[in-house]
């Protein structure tokens, strides 16, 4: 679940929600080419039978002799259980795939600058949780992650084959496979997640747009001052990506803390800097007025604290309809509502959601074989997915998932994103009963995304990018959250160091590799 200031979800995942709240992949922004059901999700197959369990990555000519020890890193934070619940899937790892496996974990608030980091370390990792919101194209052209094409072949079979042909193609990179993408897609929006029962309190029937956000958060700080408004955290970088999705901007590099967008009404297919539009002063001079109100805390910048919605120490959050569930079923009293904020929805790419195994893993064999199992084992799936049966949750006489204990392991809530597998799935007894109606409308706002496959070589501007995402971070998270005295002083201060960092350069190069992209499009 899917923020971010990257692609996804409309790019606010910094901000995304603690693991509890049962994201699904941070469901954003994205595409696809062929027919969802968006109601549960599904693969381009549109598979949704029961897949049967079995060691299926399991194979005699595989040597298994040497037991090895895998490392996998996930973003977020792992729940209560979920050491209890990682011993029972080591138990069956050591019997099949003579093998054991360590968790480590990537926090929210810290994942933009701890992510890369890890991977420019060369510490041994074995599979990692990988998304175009983790930048992961640019990691994998820099070298980050290993090709998997062969090595699938005979480690992974069955995912390898249930990588359809247009995911195959948004997931390659310069003609490799770096990343296993999790073959499922919905249409997203990073929207307002907000608590029902204060919207009734307030005499406030719906959010439709930032405007009727802030006079809900207004009424939060006038009526229930013990709660911070909004529940943001010091990734978040503030409400600009939602306020470029809401007037149909989209964010074409699927790059974190960068303001190159294209206006998706515009068909010329020019890369713009945001900061560089009409409305973008208006929008911070807001965002100064909501700071000075007290709609975020003034410590925010240092806030790493993602569980306060769910710990009653905020009223809203921001993030997906997943997201969204899994808030509604831990606090059903709260009657939790989701209202959209994107002008436009699109189809999650593939590379919203999948692993990949990085340069320095020492098992890349093993690890495969234990992704292959996470993917086409319901028994694996179940345990990292749901928790442990009979504890965490039930199945219904109706095949539904009912859960027992959100509190100890809360169904599809600890980045299990990476690995989802439709035929997998089950639908969660207990989710809000008008999410059928967002659904729709989230289908409703759906547009053909053109620029789905566009995967922006860096290497020409890499320098540049690194200085541009600095400036981004230091001078607009300030704005955002309105720090700064004289917005309009403050912008112009953000547009010039945008351009000593190098933006001009870096929109040439990319614009020349969207130009050929969509000529190339066009003659296919």
């Amino acid at each position: 679940m899917r923020m971010r200031r990257s692609n996804v979800l409309t790019l606010l995942l910094p901000l995304v929600l603690s693991i509890m709240l049962a994201l699904t992949a941070c469901g954003g922004n994205n595409s696809g080419n062929s027919k969802s059901d968006s109601s549960t999700g599904t693969n381009e197959k549109g598979t949704t039978d029961n897949a049967a369990s079995g060691n299926t990555a399991a194979k005699s000519d595989i040597d298994l002799s040497k037991h090895v020890n895998l490392t996998m890193y996930l973003i977020g934070s792992p729940a209560k259980d979920y050491d209890m619940v990682l011993a029972e899937v080591n138990k069956k790892l050591k019997k099949d795939l003579n093998a054991t496996l360590t968790v480590n974990w990537v926090g929210w608030a810290d994942y933009g600058t701890q992510y890369p980091l890890l991977l420019a370390s060369g510490e041994p990792i074995d599979l990692i949780y990988a998304s175009t919101w983790t930048n992961f194209y640019s990691n994998a052209r820099k070298g980050a992650f290993m090709a998997i094409e062969d090595l699938a072949k005979k480690y992974a079979p069955k995912s390898l084959a249930q990588i359809t042909p247009d995911f195959y193609k948004q997931t390659e990179v310069d003609g490799h496979l770096y990343g296993m993408p999790a073959e499922f897609y919905q249409y997203g929006d990073m929207g307002y997640i907000v608590r029902g029962d204060l919207m009734k309190k307030y005499g406030l029937t719906s959010i439709n747009n930032i405007d009727d956000y802030g006079k809900y958060m207004d009424a939060v700080v006038k009526n229930d001052p013990q709660l911070d408004p909004s529940g943001q955290i010091s990734s978040s970088g503030g409400l600009e990506t939602y306020y470029a999705a809401a007037n149909g901007y989209y964010n074409v590099l699927s790059s974190q803390f960068t303001p190159f967008y294209v206006n998706m009404d515009d068909p010329s297919a020019k890369i713009i800097n945001l900061y560089e539009t009409d409305g973008i002063l208006d929008y911070f001079k807001k965002m100064k007025e909501w700071g000075d109100k007290g709609y975020w805390t003034k410590s925010i910048l240092s806030n790493k604290d993602d569980k306060m919605f769910k710990e009653e120490k905020a009223a809203s959050i921001l993030h997906n309809q997943d997201s969204w569930s899994g808030a509604y079923m831990e606090h059903p009293a709260w009657d939790v509502q989701f209202y959209l904020n994107s002008k436009y929805t699109y189809k999650t790419q593939a590379m919203q959601d999948g692993m990949a195994i990085p340069a320095s893993s020492k098992n890349p064999e093993r690890a495969l074989m234990f992704l292959e199992l996470l993917r086409t084992d319901r028994s694996y799936n179940n345990l990292l997915t749901y928790g442990i049966e009979g504890k965490h949750y039930e199945i219904t006489a109706d095949n539904k998932l009912k859960a027992l204990d959100l509190d100890g392991f809360a169904p599809d809530g600890y980045c299990s994103w990476g690995f989802k597998a439709p035929e997998l799935r089950y639908e969660v007894v207990d989710s809000p009963p008008n999410i059928g109606d967002v659904r729709k409308a989230l289908a409703a706002r759906a547009k053909e995304n053109p620029y789905a496959l566009f995967t922006p070589d860096f290497e020409p501007v890499k320098n540049e990018m690194a200085a541009v995402t600095n400036v981004v971070q230091q001078y607009s998270f300030p704005l955002n959250y309105g720090y700064v005295k004289n917005p309009e002083e403050g912008l112009k201060t953000l547009v010039s160091k945008i351009k000593a960092a190098g933006s001009e350069k870096i929109m040439a190069e990319m614009q020349k590799q969207l130009d050929a992209f969509i000529a190339s499009n066009k003659n296919s």
